[in-house]
This record gives structure tokens, C-alpha cells and sequence, in this order.
């Protein structure tokens, strides 16, 4: 998948990059990576490839805030179940908590579960919609070690099964590597994207060098 963006507010940006599976937008805080999903998602006014024009409900798009924002009155089921039409919908959401292991809670609110199952919950939500893409905000930045890795496992397959793809952006430099494609993000602009273990090998500046945790040798 081809993705281009340009908008002006509430920051410039004006990108074009390829989504292939587990794809990360790697760049330091205020680089523009929430601005970008939100406009992928169609809540900022933006142009760009492939949605440009449909409004946010027409979009095949799946989105999980940083904050996640799950519904706090609504049962887990009722949360995953949000966007789902019909008299099986609670059968369809309890699925789609099988697949995250959290079947169990289905009958639970959002607070009496951990931070790692709430993100689980809403990546259920997400994928309710049947979306082609999957745009997730620092999807790790709340979790800890054991739950992160988990987490990233997740998305790997999740992408791999061919749909959605999956967006992320981070500045987790281990969710980094783990992707299928990386893109690097220096002031608002695309520097560099690639096969992670490509970039490692060979980084287009010594800014994509200390998002990646390289050394650079002494001039």
C-alpha cells in the first residue's frame, strides 16, 4: 500500500512511504506521527492517497489512540462490539476476544482490566471493522517489557495473516526492529525506509543513526 499525506495544521507534513505488514513510523516526539494517523484516519483535513476525500466512517481504516479510549460504561464485549451490526453481535466480539485470549472478560469494564489487556481490547475493536489498514499511536509506550513484546508478537501476526496491514507509530527503537518495514521520520519528513536490518546496515544520516541506537565513528 502506497500512503501519501500533506496537510499544513496543526503541523506542516508532507510524506509518501509504502506500508508492507508490520510497517513502524519511527521519529522522535513532535516529528508529526500522531498528526499523520489522524490524518490516515480522516480526523484532520489532509490530501493524500488512498482515502483522500472519504470522511472517517468510510474509511477502512481501524485506529487505536495512545490513549486507546475504550468506552469506561461499556462491557468489553460491548466495547469491541461498538461498530457491529445485528442480533450476533456479542457472538462476533466474544470471537474477536478469543483471539486475544480475553474471552474471559468479556462480562468486565475497562478498569478492572491491565494496561496490556485494555490495549488488546482495543486492537479487538479495531479489527471489528474488517479494515484494511490498522493505524495504531505508540501502541508500547504504556507497557511493560514482557507485555510489549507480547503486544508486538500480536501485530506481527496480525499483519502477516495479509490483512489489515498495520501502521505504527513509535519511538520504541525494539518495536522498530521488529517490523516487516521501517520509515524514518526527521523534522516531518520522510529520511529513509526500508528493511530494518537495511537501515541498520547502512543509515541515510546521522539522524536515522541515533534513532537507531548507532554509533557513528569520529569524523
Amino acid at each position: 500500500m502506497k500512503i501519501t499525506c500533506r496537510l499544513t495544521h496543526p503541523v506542516s507534513i508532507d510524506m509518501a512511504f509504502d506500508v508492507h505488514g508490520l510497517t513502524v513510523l519511527l521519529g522522535r516526539s513532535g516529528e508529526g506521527k500522531t498528526t499523520m494517523l489522524k490524518a490516515l484516519a480522516g480526523l484532520l483535513p489532509s490530501e493524500g492517497t488512498p482515502f483522500d476525500g472519504l470522511p472517517p466512517q468510510a474509511r477502512p481504516i481501524g485506529y487505536v489512540p495512545q490513549s486507546l479510549c475504550l468506552f469506561p460504561h461499556l462491557l468489553i464485549w460491548q466495547n469491541v462490539a461498538f461498530s457491529l451490526d445485528g442480533a450476533d453481535r456479542r457472538a462476533k466480539a466474544v470471537a474477536l476476544l478469543e483471539r486475544f485470549g480475553l474471552a474471559a472478560f468479556a462480562d468486565r469494564r475497562p478498569r478492572q482490566l491491565s494496561g496490556g489487556q485494555q490495549q488488546r481490547v482495543a486492537l479487538a475493536r479495531a479489527l471489528a471493522r474488517a479494515p484494511e489498514l490498522l493505524l495504531l499511536d505508540e501502541p508500547t509506550s504504556a507497557l511493560d517489557p514482557v507485555t510489549r513484546d507480547e503486544v508486538v508478537a500480536e501485530l506481527i501476526g496480525i499483519s502477516r495473516n495479509g490483512r489489515p496491514a498495520v501502521l505504527a507509530s513509535t519511538h520504541d527503537r525494539q518495536m522498530a526492529l521488529a517490523a516487516d518495514h521501517l520509515v524514518i521520520l526527521v523534522q516531518g519528513r520522510v529520511v529513509q525506509q526500508g528493511r530494518p536490518a537495511d537501515l541498520m546496515a547502512n543509515p541515510a544520516c546521522a539522524e536515522v543513526a541515533g534513532l537507531l541506537g548507532l554509533k557513528q565513528n569520529a569524523a
